[in-house]
């Protein structure tokens, strides 16, 4: 168990929606019995349907997160740093609701469940700001399945793109952070398909590269795209 939270854990944190707008005195706090994971390839984190006795944030690394659909599984989502996992099953029916597992290694910061829950049933004031802050991630997902259903394939991944780039203008070179069938996975398209999204996405200036390289030419020009209400 950490025996105090250091400084660059403590920034990371603002940006993790369940700590974000807290004092770093209450964080300190809630976070006393906290531990930092140094996770491989492959490790299992959690099944979907497990007893919440942790949640996590993720300080580095990718982690997937997927549901069983009849047997095959389906991938929701690649958490990177600043997300939290588990934290809505904590305060849920207490079992997770997606099974995750750590990609190419990952660090985070694991958190025990019981001991977390007890010392918030004494901060009223900081439970009500993080449902409050859960109630307005919600509203968001809603709001991002809904746009997704409207985009295209190559505007998912272009949008997928997007947010790997922190510039608004001029040119970029990106990286895919892990296996393109995965990002097809995530994105709720075919490999055969990323394939075909990204020819399209040729036409204005993204170029697909050897060792999963992405050159972007105008960074403005691919925001627009995305935000076309029909793709090319």
């Amino acid at each position: 168990m950490t025996q105090g939270l250091d400084r660059d854990v403590l920034l990371q944190l603002q940006f993790a929606p369940l700590f974000t707008g807290l004092a770093e005195k209450d964080v300190r706090d809630l976070l006393q019995d906290c531990e930092i994971l140094t996770l491989g390839h492959e490790h299992l984190l959690y099944r979907e349907g497990e007893a919440v006795d942790r949640f996590f944030v993720v300080l580095g690394g990718h982690v997937e997160l997927s549901l069983d659909l009849d047997g095959r599984k389906s991938v929701v989502e690649v958490a990177r740093r600043a997300t939290v996992l588990g934290d809505a099953a904590m305060f849920g029916g207490g079992r997770y609701l997606m099974t995750a597992r750590v990609l190419t290694g990952a660090t985070l910061l694991a958190v025990p469940a019981a001991s977390f829950r007890a010392r918030l049933e004494e901060r009223l004031d900081i439970t009500l700001h993080m449902l409050t802050t859960m109630s307005f991630r919600l509203r968001m997902l809603v709001r991002q399945i809904a746009e997704l259903k409207l985009k295209t394939t190559a505007q998912r991944l272009g949008s997928f793109l997007l947010t790997m780039i922190d510039a608004e203008s001029g040119r970029a070179e990106l990286r895919f952070p892990y296996d393109k069938k995965l990002v097809a996975d995530q994105l709720g398209m075919k490999p055969e398909s990323l394939s075909r999204a990204l020819g399209k996405l040729a036409r204005i200036g993204v170029e697909s590269m050897p060792d999963n390289l992405v050159l972007v030419a105008d960074i403005a020009r691919l925001r627009e795209f995305c935000a076309e209400e029909e793709g090319g």
